[in-house]
């Protein structure tokens, strides 16, 4: 009776994993490709987003007197506060691109800084009160030269994606990530490689 009540309740919390995942879907409600490359020396551009917690606002700056390891300037408030304060090398191809990601079941939002070397997604945490690195490419494995790329996906999935984009045949190795509400952080599955190449299962 006791192995049969234990198996019951385990078919009952992968039922229930299941329905939640498959519940959580994200979506691009904003983003701009290679923005760095319109800026010129010392120039920035802002932008505001309403989350659950009040108004962010994203300063973006191209310093023209910084070494090459801190040219681009990131600020961030909430509200008033200022809750992030970063810097990111000179890209010499590309450029960088800016992308919010939102979670439709909760309305959160998540942030992404991406250049073809490397790609960030951060999100604020009420309870650090403080913007949180949640996925940061260079910790996950990947072929020397894949460029990464953070995106949602046209069925909602958040995927960080790594894309051989000169290969006769490109292809890409992909990692889906959801969040788990009992460790506040994201949780993550290996999806494997040899995928199409990512703007065909992108949402636009």
């Amino acid at each position: 009776m006791r192995k049969l009540f234990a198996v019951l309740v385990s078919m009952l919390v992968i039922a229930c994993a299941s329905v939640c995942f498959a519940a959580e879907t994200y979506q691009t409600v904003y983003e701009a490709i290679n923005f760095s490359e319109k800026l010129g020396d010392d120039e920035a551009v802002n932008e505001k987003f309403n989350t659950p917690y009040g108004t962010i606002k994203i300063q973006m700056r191209k310093l023209w007197n910084a070494s090459s390891d801190k040219r681009m300037h990131v600020l961030t408030w909430l509200d008033d506060k200022r809750i992030s304060d970063n810097y990111y090398p000179e890209v010499s191809t590309g450029g960088y691109s800016f992308r919010v990601i939102k979670n439709t079941s909760n309305s959160e939002l998540y942030f992404v800084i991406e250049s073809q070397e490397r790609a960030y997604m951060y999100g604020y945490s009420p309870d650090k009160n403080a913007m949180m690195t949640y996925i940061d490419s260079l910790n996950y494995a990947h072929e020397l030269g894949a460029q990464p790329t953070i995106v949602t996906l046209k069925d909602g999935k958040l995927v960080l994606a790594f894309e051989q984009v000169y290969r006769p045949y490109p292809s890409s190795a992909r990692y889906q990530f959801f969040w788990d509400n009992s460790t506040k952080w994201f949780g993550y599955r290996d999806l494997g490689k040899d995928w199409a190449p990512i703007y065909k299962d992108k949402q636009e």
